[in-house]
Parts: structure tokens; sequence; C-alpha cells
């Protein structure tokens, strides 16, 4: 854990030391400076990576038609040549378009390992087991003795940093005299509620949008089976007749396996009359639709951690700082990529998705 916990204690301290040339080192403000300003940092070294994950997310979106036709291409041709060939020109689809499949991986790997380095950065100002003169004698990551003492001594709205819901009482007597729960309980409920509730709403709004980029790409991607089956294009929800005959009849009655039976393709395409998938991309179909469903658990069973967090698990005042400023930040910075990439990367209907799609 100390892999993780030195580099976020690193930076914490550098933003304490630079706002005790403004306000007191010893202060609350001071150290809830250094918790927010510690967020800030993470954030702006991870925008760039982060903007690329929902460029390449539209841009995904964006050629999902064209991935069909290349899924179509491929249906009947099933040799392991032509599944390299299949492969070969989907990596060229990927880079023609200037996408990485796996770009929404890096985000999500950096900020992990910096929440469980604040963690026990910030537990360990006050460890369990340990009193408050003796935690105050202790290192912390990057903090000396002397820094560790002024954390425990800061507060804020006369509550310290670094008290939590079941500290011992003894504990909190030592680290705050005449400190009682309910003053801990006071700031610690609303803090982790509030954090809990921003939370649940950045990941509502993140799977709303999925959902209806989902809705979108399948409505783009049956358009393009369509055309497949009737052999000609489809203009405003109807298929152009080729050669003056109606198209519905062409392709589409090839595709029922005996008479009567609807010719109707999935979105999806990639499973036959077994239900089984084909090929890679129908699995990889059915991976995404199986993490769509766990997102959509995680939804709302996320939004509760930081809540049961805060007395099972000890999460101090100041993880909680750090939890509610973060989803703050997100919810913002997400509002203004909507903006940049409805303007660099405005999509009809057709293309793909519309521009409300993403987060």
């Amino acid at each position: 854990m100390d892999l993780f916990a030195y580099p976020v204690s690193l930076v914490m301290k550098f933003w304490h030391w630079a706002l005790s040339f403004v306000v007191d080192g010893n202060s609350g403000i001071a150290w809830v400076g250094s918790v927010l300003l510690l967020v800030v940092t993470v954030r702006l070294l991870l925008m760039r990576s982060m903007y690329r994950q929902q460029y390449s997310m539209r841009k995904m979106a964006q050629i999902a038609p064209k991935m069909k036709e290349l899924q179509n291409k491929y249906k009947d041709r099933k040799s392991p040549e032509d599944r390299q060939e299949q492969a070969k020109e989907m990596q060229a689809l990927y880079a023609d378009a200037g996408v990485n499949p796996a770009a929404g991986c890096l985000p999500l790997l950096v900020q992990i390992p910096v929440f469980l380095g604040l963690y026990y950065v910030l537990l360990n100002f006050s460890p369990p087991g340990k009193s408050i003169e003796e935690a105050s004698q202790m290192t912390n990551g990057a903090f000396q003795p002397e820094q560790v003492a002024s954390f425990l001594n800061a507060e804020i709205f006369g509550v310290p940093l670094a008290s939590y819901i079941r500290m011992p009482q003894d504990v909190m007597d030592s680290l705050h005299p005449g400190l009682v729960r309910e003053d801990i309980l006071m700031l610690a409920v609303p803090l982790f509620v509030l954090a809990g509730i921003a939370t649940f709403i950045n990941m509502w709004n993140s799977f709303r949008r999925q959902a209806a980029a989902k809705k979108a790409e399948q409505e783009a991607i049956a358009q393009v089976d369509a055309e497949e089956r009737a052999g000609g294009p489809v203009v405003d929800g109807e298929v152009v007749e080729i050669d003056g005959e109606p198209a519905t009849t062409t392709k589409a009655d090839d595709t029922a396996g005996t008479p009567g039976t609807s010719a109707t393709v999935s979105p999806a395409g990639a499973a036959g009359a077994t239900g089984k998938p084909q090929d890679f991309q129908s699995i990889a179909e059915s991976m995404t639709e199986s993490m769509n469903q766990s997102m959509k658990i995680m939804m709302y069973l996320f939004p509760f951690f930081p809540i049961v967090g805060a007395y099972f698990f000890n999460f101090p005042i100041a993880i909680g700082i750090y939890w509610l400023t973060n989803n703050i930040w997100t919810a913002v910075q997400s509002h203004f990529f909507m903006e940049k990439l409805d303007k660099e990367l405005p999509m009809s209907s057709r293309e793909g998705l519309p521009p409300s799609a993403f987060m």
C-alpha cells in the first residue's frame, strides 16, 4: 500500500506547504485545501486521457454501422484466413477513426490507486490501535511527525479532519478535549450522504446516456441490416424500389428458414438460428451487454459505499471531503466535455449517434 500512499502524500504535502504561505499551516483550511488541490491535481493529469475516452466512445459509436457492414461482409466466410482478414480490416477501421477500444480503462486504473493511497494516508494519521500521542510521533508516507501532529490538530466546523464515526471515546478525548460522537455525526452524516448522492447522480447520468447511445447505435445498425437484406438503400424508413420493383421481397425472404418465418435480423446481427454467437464480434457484444447489466447494478449499489465506508471502514472526515469534491469535479467536467464534443464531433443519427448520447 505504501507504493500508492507515498506519491499521494507527496502531492498533498506539496499543496499543504504552498498553502502555508497564504494561511496558517496548522489550520483546517490549509489541510482541507491540500485535499481539494490533490483532487484538482489528479483530475488535471487525467483530463486528456478522460477526454480521449469520451472521444473514442463517440467515434466507436459513429463507426458502428461500418463495423456492422464489415461483419455482414464476413458473415458467411468462416475460414481462419477470412477471420484474420476481418481482424485486419477492423483494426484498420479503428486506426482510420483514430480510436482505441481500451481507452476507457486508463482513468479508472489511475483513480483506484489514488483513492486507495489517499484512504491509507488519511486513515494512518490516526491509525487504529494507536493513541493520538503515539500517532503524532510517527511518519505517514511523505509526512514527517510534525506535519502529522499538525493534521491531527486541524479542524473544520469544530470537528477534527482525522475523526471518524466509530472513533473510540478515549481517542476523541485526546484528539480534541470535549469532542463527542454527536459532533462528528453532525458533520459526517450530511457529508457522506451528499457524497453518495453525487456518486449516484454521476453514475445515473452515465448509464442513461450509454443506454440512449446503445439504442441509437442499434437503430443505425438495424438500418444497415435492412439495406443489406433489401439490396438497396432505406430512405425515411422505407426501402427504395430497385428496378421499379419493391425490394422487400429480395433478400428478406431468403433469410427466412421456413415460409411465414420473420426475416427480421436483430440489431446485433450476431446470432444464428441456435441463438449462439457465431464470431468474435457477437461474443464482444454479449460481453458488452453483461457489462451493461453489471453497471446498472453498480449504479444502485456503489453510491452506498461512502455511507457504508464511513461507518464500517472508519472513513475519516477528510475522505468524505475528497469523495464529494471528486464527484462534483466529474459532473462539471462531463458537462464541458459534452459541449466540446458537440462542436468537434457532431453526428447525425445515420452516422451513428445523436450528440446527447454521451457523457
